[in-house]
């Protein structure tokens, strides 16, 4: 019988080794291999704080721009839009600041720039929104002529068309702020495109080549681009 005992202990003993319960996992951190890299751990966000910044609106349209000014009266700005969207107002702004023109001859060209701001409170409109209240309005204006007309020689009036002025060397911007009455507040910039249509008058100070712009008188259609920042105010109850 010894023999047959010896046997049967033998295919035994592998069983029990396998039935033996699996070692615990190592305590402490895991090395990983140094292939391995782990994103950086993300930022921890104040409560309240947005993950993801709005962006502001941008809205494109089409416009209707006529604008009176002179360097001794407040002059009258009406932006219109005609098609798609954007911000419209109609406002009384201070006289001409350092208006300057500069003048080639009527077969080379020339330029005009000047700035401007709010004289008095405005409203204007947006869209989705309605009426708001103008608190600033910036303007300003650098504009190129390819050629101008000049019928009584230098230093008198001088007029140009859309077709006169310059498509690369035209800036036409108006910045500022507004409020609802809802009490949202908006910041604006609005920047006007080469013009498709339209005309102009220029009253210069002398005969000079560089001189003072006295007044001008300005009738454009052009598209025109509004980029729009919102800053809502949370009311507590």
């Amino acid at each position: 019988m010894k023999p047959v005992v010896a046997a049967f202990v033998g295919v035994l003993f592998p069983i029990v080794a396998l039935a033996q319960p699996m070692p615990p996992p190592p305590s402490g951190k895991v090395k990983l291999p140094k292939t391995v890299k782990l994103p950086p751990p993300a930022k921890k966000l104040k409560p309240g704080a947005a993950e993801v910044p709005i962006p502001p609106a941008v809205l494109t349209g089409d416009g209707e721009l006529i604008c009176n000014i002179s360097d001794k009266e407040n002059g009258h700005q009406k932006l219109t839009i005609t098609n798609g969207g954007g911000l419209e107002f109609d406002a009384v702004v201070s006289p001409i600041v350092d208006g300057t023109v500069t003048t080639a001859g009527p077969d080379k060209g020339g330029s005009y720039r000047f700035t401007s701001h709010l004289a008095k409170p405005a409203t204007g409109t947006l869209p989705g929104v309605g009426k708001v209240d103008l608190d600033e309005l910036e303007t300003k204006v650098v504009v190129e002529m390819k050629r101008y007309q000049q019928p009584k020689g230098k230093g008198t009036k001088l007029s140009f068309t859309s077709g006169d002025m310059s498509n690369r060397g035209i800036y036409l911007e108006f910045s500022g702020r507004a409020h609802a009455a809802n009490g949202e507040k908006y910041s604006f910039r609005v920047n006007l495109g080469a013009p498709t249509d339209g005309h102009g008058r220029i009253d210069t100070a002398d005969d000079n080549d560089d001189s003072h712009m006295v007044a001008k008188m300005v009738y454009v259609r052009a598209p025109l681009t509004t980029v729009l920042v919102t800053t809502t105010v949370n009311r507590t109850q």
